[in-house]
């Protein structure tokens, strides 16, 4: 919600239950939401939300898939939240201008984040904001990019090549979450690593040996 802050219209894709449309209007960070969803029993759900609470007159549901109910420029700012990295890539994709005319879109993939992130990286999406957000014992990596800009994009220094699994915003911003999320998936990785010897595993488990390695040399 705070990268959301100040859009004159958000598009929810993926809207669900709606609450993030619902609450963006009520807390005054978004003049209108525009709530999609593939689903129609959702969208119910988000109209009875956004009924209940006194936003029906600033809250709109479109059936659709990803961004195709929104036209082109009519959400300044895009969400697309709890969904697949590989999803969210394919919706990207199928957008007729990048980012369907927005200024900004915030993203939270649930898996393959890596998936996501090298789809952007790979056609200059510059990323805006990039974090790491812990609930219910859980991490969550949240990141928002802007429309496509001319010119190559670099990863930071100290940033393993081709790493897409985790923030490289993140970890310029030294984002003080990212070490503990570095840190569990380390020794998840290495606990597969004992019973499966997949060349794969070890590459990651490499690779965040190196992330932590310099996020310690920062300290």
């Amino acid at each position: 919600m705070d990268m959301l802050r100040g859009a004159r219209t958000v598009a929810d894709i993926g809207c669900d239950h709606g609450r993030l449309s619902c609450a963006l209007v009520q807390q005054g960070l978004a003049e209108r939401c525009i709530a999609v969803d593939i689903s129609a029993p959702s969208l119910k759900k988000a109209e009875r939300l956004a009924m209940r609470v006194g936003v029906s007159d600033r809250v709109e549901t479109r059936l659709g898939d990803g961004l195709e109910p929104i036209g082109l420029g009519e959400a300044d700012a895009v969400a697309i939240l709890g969904v697949g990295g590989t999803l969210m890539a394919r919706m990207l994709e199928a957008a007729e201008e990048p980012l369907g005319g927005a200024e900004k879109c915030v993203l939270q993939p649930m898996r393959a984040v890596d998936d996501v992130r090298k789809w952007l990286f790979e056609r200059n999406y510059p990323v805006l904001d990039d974090r790491v957000v812990l609930e219910g014992g859980r991490y969550y990596q949240v990141f928002s990019v802007g429309p496509p800009q001319s010119g190559w994009q670099a990863l930071p220094d100290g940033w393993p090549d081709d790493c897409f699994f985790l923030g490289y915003g993140a970890f310029e911003n030294r984002d003080p979450l990212l070490k503990p999320l570095v840190e569990r998936m380390l020794g998840s990785v290495e606990r597969r690593l004992k019973t499966q010897k997949a060349g794969a595993l070890a590459w990651q488990a490499g690779q965040l040996r190196q992330i932590l390695n310099q996020l310690e040399m920062r300290q």
